[in-house]
């Protein structure tokens, strides 16, 4: 009777909620969904994830049996042994290999290509975790995988010093196309360092090892004491969790970016599932879809609350990049 008397009152919130365009804040009235639409296929929307990783992918040639140190665009720096490098077989590589890198150091970044910061605790709730940086690590030989037969060290750029940090992985998926979950990984350290590069300027930033290759973080686990709980988004008619994505990102300065996974079509909201948000935060829910050639954006300011419901009235169009720029500037 209990659960029956919630889920009514659910409902009734939604049906007679309206909210103020300029304000967070919900009051009682009718609810109207801006520019109504219906059947909006999602295909566009699913391309754009390869649309937005693939670009980002930089490659490096070097000799497979040499020792090298690579240093990527956004600063990056891979440290390699010598023969840190080999054939499935065992066999010795000493021609070029390829050594492809995405790196993600903005939450408008990691939005566009449809990631988050999600991670999973050892008690399986899932939750957003506190990021540097993500990184997608690939290597091969000739077009083949290639064995990795010592650590590589990796430097990854962060102004924010002296976090205790975890490295986080992806071990379900290592393509370059998954849709990642953050698991920690277990006898890796994560250390705050600094890096004099050539011209002596000093970077702060985070190292650690990786052994095989895939989807990467360092990162650590929100240690918020604010009871948990969860947060609705009222969703534009026609769109669903096929054709859009809903994200929480927290005002941090470290990068929070929660995925909402589930969909209630019969109130036609989206949600969190394990009731982890904590209560008190100030955070901004993002609606993001791409109907047709370009994207579909809105922002909902808000403070977290438990049962809280935020409401998508109002939506941008733009490129990629204005998508990306208009994240940073939150």
């Amino acid at each position: 009777m209990i659960h029956f008397i919630k889920i009514f009152s659910f409902a009734f919130i939604l049906l007679f909620l309206g909210c103020n365009t300029d304000s967070e804040d919900c009051v009682h009235g009718a609810l109207e969904h801006i520019n109504p639409q219906h059947d909006i296929a999602g295909e566009n929307y699913k391309e754009s994830l390869m649309a937005c990783r693939l670009p980002k992918v930089q490659t490096f040639q070097f000799n497979g049996f040499q020792e090298m140190e690579i240093t990527t665009a956004k600063g990056t720096i891979f440290s390699i042994s010598s023969q840190t490098f080999s054939q499935l077989d065992g066999s010795p590589i000493d021609e070029d290999i390829n050594f492809d890198v995405i790196e993600m150091y903005t939450p408008g970044e990691i939005v566009a290509c449809q990631l988050s910061t999600n991670g999973i605790k050892e008690n399986d709730i899932i939750e957003p975790l506190l990021s540097e940086g993500i990184l997608y690590i690939n290597v091969t030989y000739n077009g083949a995988p290639v064995l990795i037969n010592q650590q590589i060290e990796v430097f990854m750029p962060s102004e924010n010093e002296d976090l205790f940090l975890s490295l986080f992985h992806s071990p379900s998926c290592l393509d370059v196309h998954c849709k990642v979950l953050w698991e920690r990984a277990t006898n890796t350290e994560v250390i705050f360092d600094q890096y004099t590069d050539s011209n002596g300027n000093v970077i702060t930033g985070y190292r650690t090892f990786v052994q095989n290759i895939g989807w990467k973080s360092i990162a650590r686990y929100n240690e918020n004491p604010e009871s948990r709980g969860i947060l609705y988004n009222k969703a534009l008619q026609g769109y669903d969790n096929t054709n859009s994505t809903v994200y929480l990102i927290y005002d941090s300065p470290s990068i929070a970016v929660g995925m909402f996974s589930e969909f209630d079509t019969k109130n036609e909201v989206f949600s969190e599932k394990y009731r982890q948000i904590p209560n008190n935060t100030s955070a901004n829910v993002l609606f993001v879809s791409k109907p047709e050639n370009e994207f579909t954006f809105g922002m909902q300011p808000v403070v977290t609350q438990d049962e809280k419901i935020a409401v998508t009235r109002t939506v941008q169009t733009g490129t990629e990049s204005s998508l990306i720029t208009f994240i940073n500037n939150l």
